[in-house]
């Protein structure tokens, strides 16, 4: 192994541990916004429900259990449009992508640690990744994903814990600054 292949090395180590956090953050980000999707399907649901109820039940306010339906519709008719409901369905789909990523990371990973690939495949294998990374988050949030703290807290937790159960070793992941 020469100088260059232990930092080409390195530098795909890192970028694995940092892909295996964005993962592990963005599936707990789509959890985040699982919560708030669940909570205006309930919403709905109860408004719809109670409205129905309430106007069977109280002639007299039929306006009023009217405007609670006709909310709880248009509220169904514009779920699409709530920020929290795209951002969920965005961040399922980069998990998904991410996940994915990760599993072919991890073979390459093998590959390069058993000196099946040159410094220059390993070179354009990490070029490939960032890229491909980089692109599936721009696709899916092209306005730019903000980090939240707690998220990120739970995120570089997780990946630290995955990278000693699996590979013995937290190098650079429980030091890292970038997570």
């Amino acid at each position: 192994m020469t100088p260059n292949s232990r930092r080409q090395w390195e530098q795909y180590w890192q970028e694995m541990i940092e892909l295996k956090f964005a993962a592990c953050y963005i599936s707990l980000y789509r959890g985040y916004l699982s919560n708030w999707v669940t909570y205006l399907g309930v919403l709905k649901a109860v408004a719809s429900s109670v409205g129905i109820a309430g106007w069977a039940i109280w002639r007299q306010y039929a306006f009023a259990w009217a405007v609670i339906i006709a909310a709880a519709q248009v509220a169904d008719a514009l779920k699409e449009v709530f920020p929290f409901i795209k951002r969920h369905k965005a961040a399922s789909e980069l998990t998904a992508t991410y996940d994915n990523l990760f599993i072919d990371t991890q073979l390459e990973w093998e590959n390069i640690i058993s000196g099946r690939f040159t410094d220059d495949q390993i070179t354009n294998r990490l070029h490939k990744l960032r890229k491909l990374q980089r692109e599936a988050e721009r696709r899916n949030f092209p306005e730019g994903l903000a980090k939240k703290p707690e998220l990120a807290k739970q995120a570089k937790e997780h990946t630290e814990e995955y990278f000693l159960k699996t590979y013995r070793s937290a190098q650079s992941a429980v030091d890292s600054e970038n997570l």
